[in-house]
């Protein structure tokens, strides 16, 4: 199990208990007395979901990202006695309980979101800026066009850079499933990584000569996708998108991005000599506006 998909029923534990708090609130607003002993089952909720997060957070130390440890860490040393003493504060410690564990998910679950949505759009703006200068920038262009009748890894190296000029460190797979750096072909530095990028995306580059060639190269790039599993630096990594980008010379049709599981396989084309926008548009506009002239006054009849 992702730490996403434990901090997602955790959450939902927390939620779960504010609502019940609400409802035990909303009968005691009418009758003061608890008769059942619901206020200390409550209590004894909180406490449960305060040791749940405690290991929480040494299951995922390795992978989840550093604002959220810090939160973790300060957070079960300021409250994990907060339910325990809520038994003698009666049912205002137990209200207090509710209240902490409520905000707290609310910001844990802000991190974790934000964050990936932050890297998944630096990455989309990467690939589009990219694809941008590839369409205006002759001498860049050049470099790719180089690079396109050289390698596949040759391609690879000029992406990872420009990725990296967003803060985006891109990586691709081994046989092993493992992280390597597209550069250097080597494992990333971690040290180098957490301190210097907004994170780390999966990547796999293939060149292409044609439509047909493409939809081998997508799969190809897809297959060795799937072999990757996450490590200890799964904290700063976009979990939900993997991205397979083919290199041609012109632009090329897209297949649809696939799903499997709680993972977006992202098909991109990179054309490294776009072709130029049609210069037939403006002359068919005038074309048009001339007709609209000279039918004006039929239309009026």
């Amino acid at each position: 199990m992702s730490y996403s998909e434990a901090w997602a029923a955790l959450a939902a534990r927390i939620k779960g208990l504010q609502s019940a708090g609400q409802l035990y609130a909303g009968f005691q607003s009418s009758q003061q007395q608890d008769s059942y002993g619901t206020g200390d089952f409550l209590r004894q909720q909180c406490q449960d979901v305060i040791r749940a997060l405690q290991g929480f957070r040494v299951d995922f130390a390795d992978a989840l990202p550093a604002e959220a440890v810090t939160r973790l860490d300060e957070f079960c040393r300021t409250r994990s006695a907060l339910a325990a003493e809520s038994a003698e504060a009666g049912q205002g410690g137990g209200r207090a309980a509710l209240v902490a564990l409520a905000a707290f998910e609310a910001e844990i679950t802000f991190i974790l979101a934000g964050r990936q949505e932050h890297m998944r759009a630096r990455s989309e703006l990467a690939l589009m800026h990219l694809q941008q200068c590839l369409s205006v920038d002759d001498d860049l262009a050049a470099k790719w066009k180089k690079a396109y009748d050289k390698s596949e890894p040759a391609c690879e190296r000029l992406g990872a850079i420009h990725l990296l000029s967003h803060g985006i460190f891109a990586f691709k797979v081994d046989a092993n499933g493992a992280r390597t750096d597209l550069v250097h072909n080597e494992p990333p530095d971690r040290t180098i990584v957490t301190r210097g990028v907004e994170g780390l995306v999966l990547t796999e580059w293939k060149i292409a000569e044609d439509e047909r060639t493409a939809t081998q190269k997508f799969d190809e790039a897809r297959a060795q996708a799937r072999l990757y599993s996450q490590g200890a630096l799964a904290g700063i990594e976009l979990r939900g998108y993997r991205y397979l980008i083919v290199v041609s010379l012109r632009q090329l049709v897209v297949p649809q991005d696939e799903i499997a599981g709680n993972v977006v396989y992202r098909h991109v084309n990179i054309a490294v000599q776009p072709e130029v926008p049609s210069k037939a548009a403006p002359k068919i506009a005038r074309r048009s506006k001339h007709d609209r002239l000279l039918k004006g006054p039929a239309r009026e009849r």
